[in-house]
């Protein structure tokens, strides 16, 4: 602001301040009207309005832009809301001084406050070419990307306009799906115009993983007959402590009966039965332990031979009770 210009308001504001005992727009009577509450707001906000005066003849526009905001939340008089202008436009807020002069000389004009208008048109003149613009405009890959400006989407109807904004840094982003994120930050100063054209690339695609080859027939066969005759080799173990354990049980059996067992006490009775479960599991781990150990061989043998396609087949009760032309089953 010229320092002519910013002495001459100053100084008449406080001239207004003095003179007519209120915001520089009505006499000190035109404050009273309304309940003493009222009254007591009004005077409080006077006291703001002069203090806000006094903060930015001594260079304070930070304060005094605090001051006369909540001035204004009392009484928006043309005044205040052109000195609200004053500070947002020396603390760069070119933008917001922008829309706060006009709110000004709009309302200075209904209140025929001509001394308002007449500096607001003058503010106005200078301000309008000091103000930056952004053109943001889409490019390729970009004609249905979500756009922003500093945060805030921007619609088709402002794309490729100058929009007014702050000297000093800004961020054009833009997103779009299928594509990689655009993002440029920029600086602005004043009366100049910046044009960012939105560019989306698309984004990689990423390669599938490729699933593992499964293992060849030949080394899953070989697998699996391992995996089988370690079955049968552990219920062969399970079959040989079974008839081991049935052995025990017809010695007992032998001390209660006597070797013919012609006459056995009641209380042989459960020694009877146990040594019949034992005869019983024995058998059953016999046969599947022989089972496994064969079908096991058999699998090996076959996934050895890698130039041969075979399929294995067990016939039922190839493997049986009768391994090794030997009599394997007990009778208790």
């Amino acid at each position: 602001m010229h320092h002519r210009s910013l002495k001459r308001w100053l100084v008449g504001s406080s001239l207004m301040l003095g003179s007519l005992g209120s915001l520089g727009v009505a006499p000190a009577t035109a404050w009273a009207q309304g309940p003493a509450s009222d009254s007591d707001g009004l005077k409080r906000a006077r006291e703001q309005f002069a203090q806000a005066l006094a903060l930015q003849t001594g260079g304070d526009w930070a304060g005094a832009l605090a001051l006369l905001k909540e001035v204004a939340a009392v009484k928006p008089t043309p005044q205040v809301r052109f000195n609200i202008a004053l500070c947002e436009e020396q603390l760069g807020l070119l933008v917001a001084a922008l829309g706060d002069y006009e709110l000004a000389g709009s309302d200075a004009q209904a209140q025929k406050a001509d001394q308002v208008r007449q500096e607001v048109d003058a503010r106005l003149e200078s301000l309008k070419a000091r103000v930056p613009r952004v053109v943001v405009k889409r490019g390729e890959g970009a004609d249905s990307a979500t756009i922003s400006l500093d945060g805030v989407a921007l619609g088709d109807s402002v794309l490729n306009s100058p929009l007014p904004v702050d000297p000093g840094p800004h961020v054009v982003e833009g997103a779009g799906i299928g594509f990689l994120p655009f993002k440029q930050a920029f600086r602005v100063a004043e009366q100049q115009t910046a044009t960012i054209e939105v560019k989306l690339q698309l984004a990689p695609v990423k390669a599938e993983p490729v699933p593992a080859a499964p293992p060849p027939p030949a080394q899953t066969m070989r697998t699996a007959g391992f995996i089988v005759g370690g079955a049968g080799v552990a219920s062969l173990i399970a079959s040989g402590t079974m008839f081991y354990l049935r052995h025990t049980t017809i010695n007992d059996l032998d001390k209660q009966c006597g070797a013919d067992r012609t006459e056995c006490p009641e209380s042989a009775r459960s020694t009877i039965d146990r040594g019949e479960l034992y005869t019983t599991l024995g058998n059953v781990t016999l046969v599947v332990g022989a089972l496994g150990l064969g079908v096991g061989a058999t699998l090996v043998v076959l996934g050895g031979r890698s130039s041969t396609r075979a399929s294995v087949g067990i016939a039922p009760g190839a493997v049986g009770a009768n391994a090794g032309g030997a009599t394997l089953f007990g009778k208790f």
